[in-house]
């Protein structure tokens, strides 16, 4: 994969490689996998429907996996999302999942590429 496109897209390679204590191929395997995730789709799904719990549950998700993978960007406007949800206020909820949907699309995209 190429690491300086990955870290242009905002992902702290050296820092999620350490996660995976220094193992390059199984870091990449799993960062490679999220193009595939269902996770946002389910988000998109739980918050069509008005079911906070569903959409709480699938959020909560991407904000780890995106964590765990050094995907920064994501990871923080999921937890801000988290947040939001725990907080029981709508208000801007909207507007966030769009911004963390085009950033997982963005994200994904340089990933299929790297």
């Amino acid at each position: 994969m190429d690491e300086n496109a990955l870290r242009a897209a905002g992902i702290d390679y050296d820092a999620a490689l350490a996660r995976f204590m220094g193992k390059q191929a199984i870091y990449e395997k799993y960062l490679r996998k999220l193009p595939e995730d269902a996770h946002m789709d389910a988000a998109w799904a739980a918050l069509e429907q008005q079911d906070e719990a569903e959409l709480l549950e699938q959020v909560h998700a991407i904000k780890g996996l995106t964590g765990t993978l050094g995907i920064t960007g994501l990871f923080e406007q999921s937890a801000a999302i988290v947040a939001l949800l725990r907080a029981g206020t709508r208000e801007g909820l909207q507007e966030k999942m769009t911004s963390l949907k085009q950033e997982w699309d963005r994200v994904c995209e340089t990933i299929r590429q790297a």
